[in-house]
């Protein structure tokens, strides 16, 4: 199994989230849909989670978690996730959520693996905080899915 550090994971995460924020802010210029546009933009500007669950954490803490390595061997560490979830600019704002869980669904997987892969206490408890912030988010998307808002 291969030996990465967090910081390697963490960035791999982080340049899905980029990927992800660059969809919605396409698909928000693309669609002539209003509550798609609204929903899309505001899916683009909230992907920045995993920052936030970064800064809660003493600098000096994070450079030690960091710096771990990891014997991680990734299954969900690519961009499969997108596979069959491409949304046109016809798309209606159900079909936006039901992508915004999907790729919420990736990034658990990811972050699953790399906590029961991870040796030190301290790291698995950072991957289980991005895990709940990802599973929060999915509860939020299926609500708002659900009120049938846009």
């Amino acid at each position: 199994m291969p030996v990465t550090s967090v910081t390697e994971i963490l960035l791999h995460a982080e340049r899905f989230e980029d990927v992800l924020a660059e969809y919605y802010r396409e698909l928000c210029r693309e669609t002539p849909h209003e509550g798609v546009q609204l929903l899309t933009d505001y899916m683009s500007r909230h992907r920045k989670r995993l920052r936030t669950e970064l800064e809660k954490l003493d600098p000096e803490e994070l450079r030690r978690i960091c710096a771990m390595p990891v014997h991680y061997q990734p299954e969900a560490a690519d961009c499969r996730c997108f596979t069959g979830v491409t949304p046109s600019s016809e798309a209606t704002a159900a079909e936006v959520l039901d992508a915004a869980v999907t790729f919420d669904q990736c990034l658990v997987k990811l972050y699953r693996q790399a906590a029961q892969q991870a040796g030190d206490g301290r790291v698995r408890e950072l991957f289980e905080s991005l895990i709940r912030s990802e599973e929060r988010d999915e509860v939020e998307l299926k609500k708002i899915k659900a009120m049938n808002y846009f």
